[in-house]
């Protein structure tokens, strides 16, 4: 017994990282899932209502106010109607179906409206502050990769004014399904991490300040690029690196494949402004059919 005893618990020990490492990617893999079915949904509506539709999210805060896009009128707008609430406490985490116009309405005439609530990651993931700075992937994306698109501008509710429309990063499906002005495949990063919304002394998350969010994926090792995985920028605004080293940039929030060696220096990168290298989790959108799969990279 006491032979069996400490074999089961030998292969206990063993199995013990598996059970941690699926532990924490069954956060990613519901956050996938639920997005999944989302953008399948919009897809879907934007076929079968012969209009364009957009899931919009809910970027951080210094992707308007950074960017000075947004006019003394609409940034009062955002800081005190109801709606923003939708954008101030679902930093990171939220987003929304939504189309710039309604079924039958004739050429030239839009009534843009919101064909869902909106809806929030689940609790551990959270989409990148840089993703959205990341122009092949985000529509109205800033940071020097894309302009806002001024004819896609979105409203914060139902409830509107012609100059409370603000630039939403989105992804689009147009009336065929397809991706909404695309030639690429994009890939949606998810991460893993705590989004601390800010409150003020009432306990209302209505406060115009950033959220804290904080990842916990490990940073893959200046020599550990392995050939055919995908990866994640991530860190501080402005930050990036070059892979390989002395090749192309990467900005936080783009992505980038390990390429097969030789030469030796294709297993190593280098970071610039405490930018970090992570694998790359979340779900990729096939640009001629819309369809989203999931990316799941072999756990290290």
């Amino acid at each position: 017994m006491l032979v069996v005893l400490g074999i089961i618990g030998i292969l206990a020990a063993m199995t013990l990282p598996s059970f941690k490492n699926a532990g924490k990617g069954n956060v990613t893999e519901s956050a996938t899932r639920q997005l999944m079915d989302d953008l399948a949904l919009a897809r879907l509506k934007a076929m079968s209502q012969r209009s364009k539709v957009y899931v919009v999210f809910a970027p951080d805060l210094n992707f308007f106010f950074g960017a000075n896009t947004l006019s003394a009128n609409t940034s009062n707008y955002l800081t005190t109607n109801i709606a923003a609430n939708n954008l101030v406490g679902g930093q990171l985490t939220s987003y929304a179906l939504y189309s710039p116009r309604m079924v039958g309405e004739q050429p030239g005439q839009s009534t843009p409206r919101y064909l869902s609530e909106w809806h929030s990651l689940p609790d551990g993931a959270f989409i990148p502050a840089g993703a959205f700075r990341n122009g092949g992937l985000f529509h109205n994306a800033f940071g020097g990769m894309a302009a806002p698109l001024t004819n896609q501008q979105i409203l914060l509710d139902d409830t509107y004014v012609s100059n409370q429309q603000i630039p939403l990063p989105f992804i689009g499906f147009d009336e065929s399904g397809r991706l909404f002005r695309r030639t690429t495949n994009i890939a949606l990063p998810i991460v893993e991490g705590s989004v601390m919304h800010p409150k003020d002394s009432t306990g209302q998350t209505n406060l115009v300040m950033n959220t804290d969010a904080v990842e916990t994926a490990q940073p893959i090792a200046l020599n550990g690029i392995v050939a055919g995985i995908e990866y994640l920028v991530l860190g501080p605004l402005g930050s990036w690196v070059n892979y390989p080293p002395g090749g192309p940039a990467y900005a936080v929030g783009q992505t980038f494949v390990g390429l097969p060696a030789p030469p030796a220096n294709r297993v190593n990168y280098t970071p610039s402004g405490n930018a970090r290298v992570v694998q790359l989790y979340g779900l990729r959108l096939d640009w001629v059919t819309g369809r989203a799969k999931a990316i799941r990279p072999e756990l290290q």
